[in-house]
């Protein structure tokens, strides 16, 4: 059986809020590098075209980490996918009509293709509510604001004695 409640927001987006809640905010969460941020071997083509414009803004956003490679290389991949359905689509290949022996429409019915640009959106959504790629969840977001920098605070600060 899977944790019960909501799951757990990331103390980074907590902060981002301003901690609405007031509750403690956890001081041991792992918090992963964002040094090597490089694609996997296998996005490619449509694939690594989405990765070199949502990883920018992923990073500017300060949302994604070492650990995340995989989770937007697997968004990108869904994309591509998606994009290759949502062509089918558009050229109508999005509805099977089914006719009686009169030639009659007897139903309609969606085809694979339309089926999977509609599991593809919905998979895709939820990353993208992960990382703060829908304005919904970014309106519970603020922007960190630069604290100023106080040079003579900074030096008594490192160089007290005690």
């Amino acid at each position: 059986m899977g944790k019960r409640g909501p799951r757990k927001e990331p103390t980074i987006l907590k902060i981002a809020k301003g901690n609405p809640g007031k509750r403690p905010l956890n001081k041991s969460e792992p918090k992963p590098p964002s040094d090597d941020i490089t694609p996997p071997e296998w996005v490619t083509g449509v694939a690594r075209e989405k990765w070199d414009n949502v990883v920018p803004k992923l990073l500017g956003m300060g949302v994604m980490t070492n650990a995340d490679v995989d989770t937007i290389a697997r968004y990108c991949t869904m994309h591509e996918q998606f994009v290759k359905y949502l062509d089918q689509c558009r050229r109508g290949l999005d509805v099977l009509v089914i006719r009686d022996d009169a030639g009659k429409v007897k139903y309609m019915q969606s085809t694979p293709a339309a089926t999977m640009l509609s599991k593809l959106a919905a998979s895709m959504l939820r990353i993208e509510q992960e990382f703060g790629l829908t304005p919904s969840a970014r309106s519970g977001l603020s922007a960190a604001k630069e604290q100023p920098t106080d040079e003579l605070a900074d030096f008594f600060a490192r160089h007290q004695s005690g």
